[in-house]
């Protein structure tokens, strides 16, 4: 009792006197009918006022008990009940509350393993989709969603999500009517890909707030593959024109005039054999270059060695570079660490680059090849680290209104030439699509008279205390 509060005593006190008034009044008449001594009716309310104060001390102890326990389940449902309670209605009113909090926790749990599994199927589901209220505020997303956007996505307006007022439009609609909206929509950047968008309205908001669902499908690859086959027939058809009509404008003078002439059949061969070989090599770099678009979306994770491609490469291309009088020169420094890329596609990069250098880089004499890191990022990209490797000529460079549309299809500043030397014309798209997918950046300088620098930056592997290779010293392949 003497750890009971000033309040809850004055209570004590109070309901005291109020259940004993009836016996005091009883005691009162008694005594005054002589039915009863004085001393004795002051006796016997004393007893009962004594007996009244223990009986409401120990009900109002056990009950503010219960008051704070009952308390405290609001701000911790896994609080314990009180062990001592004197009164059976306390402690009755005891287990009542132990039950209730067994059954707040089974059903606590119960929402809990059902917001669980709701969150596991949403993750489940290969395509983004976004949970909105009423009022078009995320308030959940799946796996998908999360890394197409962002895992901060909860919270805010749709908008602030997809900035398409198609989408909107159809949400609001959606959210209004009750009934089920559709629409594209792209997002430019990182990479470009377009998406095919679902609003599906619930018929009964639950207690959450959910109002609708907003379901993407990527349209990436279908948009692409129709994109490209519009461009392949175009482009293929322009380009496979004049090398079929030498072809077979070869062939009917072989079949006529020439049929006869031994040196002017041969002639004709060689020319043939040329222009089939380009056509070839033509056809090979579209389909290469429809490969690569059908997957820029999706980025490459291996962690590689670019200096040991890079070697590689040029060993490969060593040949080529003799037969021109030219000499790789490879300088790599001693730290460069590894890159998140695909091995064959760096390989293919490397190859395009170094091949344009032999073929268009004048009478040089020499191929700088350089592999460095950087932790800034080309001007206007952000970013870093990165691993910068650099092809650079000493032709004769490249005029600055040219640089722009280098890596266009079929693009070229002297198409006669380009074709005299077996160009197709698709060799710097490729490799703009492959720096592209591995989310780096192509960046080309170059000043007429001075030779060109192509230069691919290439984000560094994010790996916990990158062991240093052995250094590769500067080499000279010749």
């Amino acid at each position: 009792m003497k750890n009971l509060p000033l309040a809850p005593v004055r209570r004590v006190l109070g309901w005291t006197v109020i259940i004993s008034l009836p016996a005091w009044i009883v005691l009162g008449l008694l005594t005054t009918i002589n039915r009863l001594p004085a001393w004795e009716a002051i006796l016997a309310g004393a007893v009962v006022f004594g007996l009244t104060v223990s009986l409401c001390f120990t009900l109002l102890s056990d009950f503010e008990k219960l008051i704070r326990h009952a308390e405290r389940l609001i701000e911790d449902p896994t609080a314990q009940p009180p062990r001592f309670m004197r009164s059976e209605a306390a402690r009755r009113l005891s287990t009542a509350l132990a039950s209730l909090q067994k059954s707040w926790e089974d059903r606590r749990d119960a929402a809990e393993s059902l917001a669980r599994s709701r969150k596991a199927i949403l993750d489940s589901f290969p395509d983004p989709l976004l949970i909105i209220d009423a009022e078009r505020q995320v308030i959940g997303a799946n796996m998908a969603a999360e890394d197409l956007f962002g895992r901060a996505i909860a919270g805010g307006d749709l908008a602030t999500v997809i900035r398409d007022p198609r989408i909107l439009d159809a949400t609001d609609k959606s959210l209004k009517t009750g009934a089920s909206g559709q629409a594209q929509f792209t997002l430019p950047a990182p990479v470009e890909r377009s998406f095919g968008c679902v609003i599906s309205a619930l018929p009964d908001a639950p207690s959450d707030g959910s109002a609708a669902i907003v379901q993407l499908h990527d349209m990436t690859e279908r948009v692409k593959m129709d994109r490209m086959r519009a461009d392949f027939v175009a482009n293929a058809s322009h380009e496979l024109r004049t090398p079929l009509a030498s072809v077979l404008g070869f062939i009917e003078t072989l079949r006529g005039p020439a049929k006869d002439d031994p040196e002017a059949r041969q002639r004709f061969l060689d020319i043939m054999l040329k222009q089939a070989t380009l056509m070839a090599r033509l056809i090979e770099d579209l389909l290469s270059l429809s490969r690569i678009e059908l997957k820029e979306h999706t980025r490459p994770t291996d962690s590689v060695d670019v200096v040991d491609i890079v070697h590689t490469t040029c060993e490969l291309l060593n040949g080529q570079a003799k037969e021109r009088g030219v000499a790789l020169q490879i300088e790599a420094e001693t730290s460069v660490r590894d890159v998140v890329a695909d091995a064959d596609e760096l390989t293919q990069i490397f190859q395009n680059l170094i091949l344009n250098a032999i073929k268009y880089g004048g009478d040089a004499d020499s191929i700088n090849v350089t592999v460095t890191e950087q932790a800034k990022a080309p001007l206007g990209s952000s970013g870093g680290p990165w691993v910068v490797v650099a092809v650079r000529d000493f032709g004769p460079g490249i005029a600055r209104e040219h640089i722009p549309r280098l890596t266009e299809r079929f693009y070229r500043i002297d198409t006669a030439r380009s074709r005299e030397l077996g160009g197709t014309g698709l060799g710097l798209a490729i490799v703009k699509h492959i720096t592209k997918r591995h989310r780096g950046h192509l960046v080309i300088d170059s000043k007429v008279g001075d030779g060109s620098t192509f230069s691919v930056y290439l984000p560094i592997a994010k790996v916990v205390n990158p062991a240093l290779r052995s250094p590769q010293p500067s080499a000279t392949a010749a």
